[in-house]
């Protein structure tokens, strides 16, 4: 096997569920897949027969356990996180150095970048044998290489750290398993809750959330177990660390 097969996948791991691109992957995976049980956290409950819910308005390493805990004899085929944080009530993403508050920088790197191995580190009980994917979404602003425009500081490095994370995720864990593939994908603009205010002066092409998830899925069952590590964009493209 050289990578997963939607039809193949028994059990996901959906963190957001409740998001625009969340709602998205949870409606395309049960709809193309009549046997897939989804075991999904987010902040409202999802109400479907083949949707395990668990309701917390913090995700963190206590609730995950917790969660993981009622299914001891779960293994998942695929653990996807679509959590994102861009702004809060001490406001948007940084213009300059003026707009930097210590507190807000935390809470990016919370979010962004700590949840995703705070998340490996629980589920690494749960991992199916033969074969998985651990999926994050990151964010073409991560790229350090590709910054030519500066500002959102936040949220930049957030994503930075959270690739890096995933990078080193999946060269501990190709010691271990055989068939898994651990990926940061940039689903590309997205008109969500998160995104919709920023999305106003934008040149190009603006994706639906079933757009997202379409693109996202075909390059999580597209990929090959030998390619995990890697940072892609939504249409394959790899991205520059």
């Amino acid at each position: 096997m050289h990578n997963l097969e939607l039809k193949n996948i028994n059990n996901v791991l959906l963190l957001g569920a409740n998001g625009g691109i969340g709602q998205a992957l949870l409606s395309k995976l049960l709809a193309e897949n009549k046997e897939l049980q989804i075991y999904a956290l987010s902040r409202h409950p999802v109400d479907h027969s083949r949707v395990h819910n668990s309701v917390c308005d913090l995700i963190n390493e206590e609730s995950l356990s917790v969660f993981l805990a009622k299914y001891p004899n779960v293994k998942f085929n695929l653990i996807l996180n679509t959590i994102g944080f861009l702004e809060n009530e001490l406001g948007g993403p940084e213009k300059s150095l003026r707009d930097i508050n210590e507190a807000k920088l935390l809470e990016y790197f919370r979010i962004n970048a700590i949840l995703t191995p705070v998340l490996a580190k629980v589920v690494r009980n749960h991992l199916a044998s033969e074969g998985f994917a651990f999926v994050a979404l990151s964010a073409m602003v991560g790229s350090v290489g590709e910054n030519e425009l500066g500002g959102w500081y936040g949220y930049r490095a957030s994503k930075t750290a959270l690739n890096a994370f995933l990078k080193n995720i999946s060269i501990e864990w190709g010691r271990v398993y055989k068939n898994s593939l651990v990926l940061a994908i940039h689903p590309g603009t997205t008109q969500t809750r998160l995104s919709e205010k920023f999305n106003i002066r934008v040149t190009h092409k603006i994706h639906t959330p079933d757009e997202a998830a379409k693109n996202i899925c075909d390059v999580i069952f597209s990929t090959e177990f030998e390619r995990s590590g890697s940072f892609l964009n939504w249409d394959g493209r790899s991205i520059g660390w």
